[in-house]
């Protein structure tokens, strides 16, 4: 049997209610006021402090402010102060070649580098069909001036700058070192395709990708050369991975498709928690032949999610170094004056676990430590001094060899029945 309460009881309960909603309410509110307080004079502390220094070394130094590069060393100043390894400001120039390279198709000499320990400027690779690679220009050359004024001089970041941006047509001159001798190039920049992926069919029927980038165009070049070599009597795949870091997925999902079954391979995770498939089957599941990747310390971003989903959701076998750590999403915000941020916004996880390898990397089934040059003369791998390579083939031939003594032990076993 139902019994009613009082009105005035019941309008006790509603009172008090109504009594801790208000204060909850009011105690978050005012905490959040005070912290917007906080920001808000801790921002106009940062601001008037850097109008007095500006003030200052404009009516006082004996040199001027170079106002581009004032604003660009501020905004890229704000970013460090992130715990962000993937934030970055770019100027007008870096942002239109970032989106070049991640279409796949780039306008340049054809040369990537880095700075060495003396301070010049060493190739780590030269792109096929570029005005570097028709001059004979080669990985490990060390370019020591650029437009007769040396690195050294000019400092790395200005000398970078020339050698990597400019319009289809432009030139420029400088003077590479090689064994000793110096020799002096006038390239013209040129619109080329960077060679993402490549395949080499071993003589023991193992196809070899190998990745050099992971772009938009990554997924279609794995589609073709998949069909290119659908005839052929493949026994094995090794997925060669090392020193590929991107922050491009857009091809992931085509990548895999013909490798793993899983639907939703992996998702982003937001500051909100609210999520986003980044890749995911289309294809159904296209083999079950035996899969390495090969891995290091600079496979990050993109590659290092294909290498984990090859190993979760294939059976891949990892070989080599523990990967970089790179598992996370990054957004970019574009400006009106053509210069962009891009920052960290979600974590990559795995699609059906929600596991990550941020931060803490992928660690290899078979560690190999190796540091010398990735092999080029790809028919001669037995002989190889690329240990990395001949064990990701060595798993691939064991597991062959596996497959081969069961279905023969198999078969045997039917005959005498």
């Amino acid at each position: 049997m139902n019994r009613k309460i009082p009105i005035g009881i019941a309008i006790s309960i509603a009172a008090i209610a109504c009594a801790v909603t208000f204060v909850i309410t009011m105690t978050v509110s005012l905490n959040n006021y005070n912290d917007k307080i906080a920001d808000v004079q801790q921002r106009g502390e940062i601001y008037t402090r850097l109008q007095e220094i500006d003030s200052y070394i404009r009516n006082y130094s004996l040199y001027a402010v170079n106002d581009a590069d004032m604003k660009a060393g501020v905004y890229s100043g704000y970013l460090t102060c992130i715990d962000d390894k993937a934030a970055k400001f770019y100027s007008t120039d870096e942002y239109y070649y970032k989106t070049r390279m991640e279409s796949g198709n780039v306008v340049g000499l054809g040369i990537v580098f880095e700075k060495e320990e003396s301070g010049y400027i060493k190739i780590t690779n030269v792109y096929a069909g570029s005005s570097a690679a028709a001059e004979g220009i080669l990985p490990g050359d060390v370019i020591i001036s650029v437009e007769g004024k040396s690195i050294l001089e000019s400092g790395y970041v200005s000398a970078s700058e020339q050698l990597r941006y400019g319009d289809e047509g432009t030139k420029r001159r400088f003077v590479v070192r090689r064994s000793g001798e110096e020799t002096e190039y006038n390239l013209v920049r040129t619109a080329f395709e960077i060679p993402t992926l490549e395949a080499v069919l071993l003589d023991n029927g193992i196809l070899y990708f190998s990745f050099s980038s992971i772009n938009n165009a990554t997924g279609a070049k794995m589609t073709k050369l998949l069909e290119t070599y659908s005839e052929s009597p493949v026994s094995g795949y090794v997925f060669d991975l090392r020193g590929v870091s991107s922050g491009v997925y857009t091809s992931v999902s085509e990548i895999l498709s013909r490798f793993v079954e899983e639907e939703n391979i992996a998702f982003a995770e937001y500051k909100n928690l609210s999520t986003k498939v980044v890749a995911e089957s289309t294809d159904g599941y296209f083999t079950d032949l035996p899969i390495s990747i090969i891995i290091d310390e600079k496979t990050g971003g993109s590659a290092e999610l294909v290498a984990a989903a090859l190993r979760d959701y294939a059976g891949g076998i990892t070989v080599g170094e523990n990967s970089s750590g790179y598992g996370t999403l990054q957004e970019t915000r574009t400006f009106n004056d053509g210069t962009a941020i891009e920052i960290s916004v979600a974590i990559i996880k795995r699609g059906d676990g929600g596991t990550t390898y941020n931060e803490t990397g992928i660690t290899p089934e078979f560690t190999v430590e190796y540091d010398a040059g990735y092999e080029t003369e790809l028919a001669n791998y037995a002989n190889s001094s690329d240990l990395q390579l001949r064990k990701a083939v060595e798993v691939i031939s064991t597991k062959v060899a596996v497959v081969a003594a069961e279905s023969a032990s198999a078969e045997e076993t039917q005959a005498q029945q």
